[in-house]
């Protein structure tokens, strides 16, 4: 299996993706900044394909 990131992966990833910020993250996960700052940009991505999704299918 190819592991390789395409390019507009990693450049969606740093328009989408902060540095590491707490701030963003729920409380529990303050002293877990691996899993806090996983979660959040996880959350992000969904949130950007939903909008993704509503876009195309707001096209007539």
């Amino acid at each position: 299996m190819n592991h390789d990131i395409p390019i507009i992966i990693e450049d969606l990833y740093r328009c989408f993706v902060t540095e590491p910020n707490p701030e963003f993250w729920p409380e529990r996960f303050h002293d877990e900044p691996i899993i806090g700052h996983g979660l959040w940009a996880f959350y992000q991505g969904l949130q950007l394909g939903m909008q993704l999704t509503d876009a195309c299918l707001d096209q007539p």
